[in-house]
C-alpha cells in the first residue's frame, strides 16, 4: 500500500457472501425466476448492507454514477454477469461437477482487477481488511463477494455447498447440520412443499 496514501477499510466477508450474492435471483427453476437487483441503485444498496461496503465508497460510487448513466448502465450489467458466474461456480460445486472454465476465468480475471487484501486493521471494535481505494468498477465494488467465492472455493466447506432440491427454488446455502445431508434450503418453505405433495401423490395413488 502506497506511503501516505489512505487505506479503506472493508469487513471481513462472511463465508457464504457469495452464495447471498448469487442468490439476489431467486426461484430459479420458475419460468420468470424473482430479480431483486433492478439496478445500481439497488445493487449499491445491497453491497452497502449485505457487503458492508464502506459508506463513503457507496456515497462515492452512488454520486458519480448517479450523474453517468452509460457508466452505471456497463458497471450494472458487469456486476449481474459475475453474479449469475458465480451461482453456476457454485452451483457445480453443490451437485460435484466440473466448473466452467469460462466463469473460472472470469472469477479470476476479475479478482486481479479488485483491490488485494493488504494487511489486517483494527477498526470499531474489531479487526478489518486494509485495501487501497476502492474505485469505481465492478472489480473493486464487489471485492468482497469476490474475495467470498475465492475463499470458498479453496477451502475445505466448499464440500457443504447445496443447492435446494426443490427444482422451483434452486437457492444455494452452505449446509451447516451435523450430518452433513441438508437437502432444502428452509425445511418451513421448501422442505414442506415437498413433504405434502410427496403426501399428496401417495394418497392419490392409494
Amino acid at each position: 500500500m502506497s506511503a501516505g496514501r489512505p487505506a479503506t477499510l472493508i469487513a471481513a466477508p462472511r463465508d457464504d457472501l457469495c452464495l447471498a450474492f448469487a442468490n439476489t435471483l431467486f426461484w430459479r427453476g420458475r419460468p420468470s425466476p424473482t430479480e431483486t437487483l433492478g439496478g445500481i441503485e439497488d445493487l449499491l444498496r445491497w453491497l452497502a448492507g449485505t457487503a458492508r461496503l464502506p459508506p463513503a465508497s457507496i456515497e462515492t460510487a452512488g454520486t458519480r454514477l448517479h450523474r453517468r448513466a452509460a457508466e452505471a448502465a456497463e458497471l450494472f450489467a458487469e456486476a449481474i454477469g459475475l453474479r449469475e458466474a458465480i451461482y453456476r461456480i457454485c452451483s457445480a460445486l453443490a451437485v460435484s461437477e466440473p466448473l466452467g472454465d469460462k466463469d473460472l476465468a472470469l472469477l479470476n480475471r476479475t479478482l486481479a482487477e479488485a483491490p488485494r487484501r493488504e494487511k489486517l486493521a483494527y477498526a470499531e471494535g474489531g479487526y478489518a481488511w486494509a485495501t487501497r481505494r476502492i474505485d469505481i468498477s465492478a472489480a473493486s465494488l464487489l471485492s468482497p463477494v469476490l474475495w467470498s467465492a475465492a475463499d470458498l472455493l479453496t477451502h475445505a466447506d466448499r464440500r457443504r455447498v447445496r443447492r435446494c432440491a426443490n427444482d422451483a427454488c434452486l437457492w444455494l446455502f452452505v449446509d451447516e447440520s451435523k450430518a452433513g445431508t441438508r437437502r432444502w434450503c428452509d425445511m418451513s418453505s421448501c422442505g414442506n412443499r415437498a413433504k405434502s405433495r410427496r403426501h399428496y401423490l401417495k394418497t392419490k395413488a392409494g
